[in-house]
């Protein structure tokens, strides 16, 4: 069985404070006269269900285009529970709390279970919970066979922290410099609720190939036992 854990886009769906809503043109309409219907989107990356790749906070770090097809396919997924309010964070005690399965996990999915406010957009948006840099350093430095983490919230960083600490936690996760391992993928605003009581198979999620760019828009698909 296939779930979709990626949100639909719209031109009402909450975005990350500051960020450009998303814009869409219907510059064709067979209703007014029009032969057929077509459409222009102006999309801000980081809006919506999306993957940062490393460029995103890392200028040497590979684009969106450059990384490897398999690093969007994951076997051994594992979902991070833990109820969380405003400014709240995920540290490393709730990590290790999954004991040997977070060893062997490729991708982490954090359900905070804040994403129920997703149809209150000024809620969601205000200082949602995050994944604190200790938890983003020891899964980058300690958890070894994590390729990628997905949160259920507009952004794996605090809002208010993340601009006042020059974004720790994404440089932690992306940056290439830092620490001899590898960098992740940041997967955000990923509607993790779905798999809820269900066991997962694998996780596809594959981004557009924009060139040059830092982010993509992402359908993520959890396969998961009927």
């Amino acid at each position: 069985m296939w779930l979709e854990l990626s949100y639909e886009y719209s031109e009402t769906m909450p975005v990350y404070p500051g960020s450009p809503a998303e814009k869409f043109d219907r510059n064709n309409q067979m209703s007014r006269g029009d032969h057929c219907n077509t459409s222009i989107i102006t999309h801000y990356l980081h809006g919506g269900t999306h993957v940062d790749a490393p460029f995103h906070f890392y200028n040497k770090g590979k684009t969106i285009a450059q990384i490897p097809i398999e690093d969007f396919i994951y076997q051994h997924p594992l979902l991070i529970q833990k109820a969380l309010k405003k400014s709240e964070f995920i540290e490393p005690e709730d990590l290790k709390a999954y004991g040997d399965a977070l060893y062997t996990a490729d991708i982490l999915l954090f359900y905070t279970e804040y994403c129920k406010l997703r149809n209150d957009a000024a809620r969601y948006a205000d200082d949602f919970p995050a994944l604190s840099e200790a938890a983003a350093k020891f899964i980058r430095t300690e958890v070894l066979n994590v390729k990628a983490v997905a949160i259920d919230v507009l952004s794996i960083e605090s809002a208010i922290l993340g601009p006042k600490e020059n974004y720790k936690v994404h440089k932690t996760l992306l940056d290439g410099e830092l620490y001899s391992v590898r960098p992740l993928l940041i997967y955000e605003d990923v509607n993790i609720g779905k798999v809820l009581g269900q066991t997962m198979k694998r996780i596809y999620a594959f981004p557009l190939r924009l060139k040059g760019l830092e982010a993509s828009p992402v359908n993520i698909v959890a396969e998961v036992i009927a």
